[in-house]
């Protein structure tokens, strides 16, 4: 069986589904969207735990992300503020500060070097009448740091990250071992690690900054209001809300084996069945087509950065209580610790506040290899958290889920990098389109890359290359 169409998405995560609703939009009516797996949504995926719905992936959205809230706003899918109220806890060397996060609209001028010796003296002396949750020169290494992260990014250029003036350089080095040189240890270095724990010890330092260049550096990220923006009814409502109006068009269950652009039109085989079209978009993560079969074959420099993709693989946990009883001692419910088991914790709780839900992100990386296949030692571990940051009450939820990506057979990882040498050897980016291929996916955005806006907006871009360059239909 054989079928024809003007565009072939392949994907049906967020950012293939973005594309192919662009398409639609735009007026491609002979559109296919082919999900290797039993349903939509990639690395947005909501279920219930003991009734309560909770995200097993992405989850926060921020103010800035415009691709993702227009969508959502055109498709009614509602998002609510979360986290905006009560102190944030700071836990570290065994103990637990507590503060309340402003915004820090001068993080960039505070930062300056000729302002650190005042910002030094002046924490210094706050501190003696308020505990502090770092100290002075932790503060001042920190957003020297962020300094040092920021200037460097905006040495690179955004579209050819390889013509840095310091490309070979920056590109040979690791974020890992650039985080060694610059702080070593301490709190700044925790704090550091919580803002880069998308990319693996190992990426590359270029790849880093062209990373963050997407979100304009690290400062728009410290000068936005403490709130975010999470789904009211979880974040894959609005890869439904896009698949239901796709119709069926979206096919589940078909797994690409190989892509064919020998001849004049691409040839698409899945589950048995060959697909004709123009043009693919191709919306999932650099790891995830490293089964598919091209004819002919990638180009080296294509192959290079395939190849470079270093995945990293992510677990989502959330915890459900009666009630969100951090918020009656004036917590937010957000931590930042320096504990492998729960690096970071989220207010989770659904609008209503009519249960409580604790989530937090960790990776099979952050484990000891003995505790990765150790189910109860990691409950265990990830609840004695909770209980050291708000109270023995978090010992004993109602129900406690894990989702370890690792498990799914279409999923290749939840975020990562590319590996050294690899952007200055391809002089390319993961989005270079391949003949009639295009590629979106968040590891492909110009905005926001490691957000659902980065996913959403990929896919409006590889959706507008396909619609600059494709023949009418005949």
């Amino acid at each position: 069986m054989d079928q024809r169409d003007d565009v072939i998405v392949i994907g049906a995560g967020l950012s293939g589904l973005a594309a192919a609703t662009a398409l639609l939009e735009a007026g491609v009516r002979s559109l296919t969207v082919l999900e290797a797996g039993p349903q939509v949504g990639g690395r947005t995926r909501t279920s219930t735990v003991g009734g309560t719905t909770v995200d097993e992936g992405a989850t926060l959205v921020y103010p800035q992300h415009r691709h993702v809230l227009r969508l959502a706003q055109r498709f009614g899918v509602e998002l609510f503020e979360s986290g905006a109220q009560g102190r944030f806890l700071y836990y570290v060397g065994g103990t637990a500060h507590a503060f309340t996060l402003g915004r820090m609209g001068n993080a960039r001028l505070l930062a300056r070097p000729w302002m650190r010796p005042v910002l030094r003296g002046a924490w210094a002396l706050l501190s003696r009448w308020v505990p502090l949750p770092m100290s002075a020169a932790a503060v001042t290494d920190l957003l020297g740091a962020v300094r040092q992260l920021d200037v460097l990014a905006a040495s690179v250029p955004v579209e050819r990250p390889w013509s840095a003036p310091r490309a070979r350089e920056l590109d040979r080095r690791t974020i890992g071992s650039w985080l060694d040189d610059v702080v070593p240890t301490g709190s700044a270095r925790l704090f550091l690690e919580s803002l880069l724990g998308y990319f693996p010890p190992t990426a590359s330092l270029l790849f880093v900054l062209h990373f963050l260049n997407t979100w304009g550096g690290i400062g728009p990220l410290l000068a936005q209001p403490t709130g975010v923006l999470r789904f009211t009814h979880g974040a894959q409502e609005l890869s439904l809300a896009l698949a239901d109006a796709l119709g069926d068009r979206v096919v589940l269950n078909s797994p690409v084996d190989s892509i064919d652009q020998s001849a004049g039109r691409v040839r698409v085989y899945a589950n048995g069945t060959e697909y004709q079209a123009e043009h693919v978009i191709i919306a999932v993560g650099p790891a995830g087509y490293r089964g598919i079969e091209f004819r002919p074959a990638l180009p080296p420099a294509r192959r290079r950065l395939q190849d470079g993709w270093q995945p990293v693989h992510g677990r989502k946990i959330n915890a459900v209580y009666d009630k969100p009883f951090w918020r009656a001692a004036g917590l937010s419910g957000s931590a930042l610790t320096d504990r492998d088991a729960a690096p970071g914790v989220l207010d989770a709780s659904p609008p209503d506040g009519a249960v409580g839900v604790l989530a937090c992100y960790t990776t099979d990386e952050d484990w000891p290899a003995d505790a990765v296949a150790d189910a109860p030692r990691r409950r265990e571990e990830v609840l004695e958290t909770f209980a050291d940051l708000f109270g023995a009450e978090a010992l004993h939820p109602l129900h406690f889920a894990e989702k370890r990506w690792a498990d799914e057979p279409f999923h290749f990882g939840c975020e990562g990098g590319l590996s050294v040498g690899a952007l200055t050897s391809a002089r390319e980016l993961l989005k270079t389109p391949v003949g009639r291929l295009h590629w979106a996916g968040v590891e492909t955005a110009d905005e926001w890359m490691g957000f659902m806006n980065g996913a959403v907006q990929a896919g409006q871009r590889a959706a507008q290359e396909v619609l600059a360059s494709i023949s009418p239909a005949g």
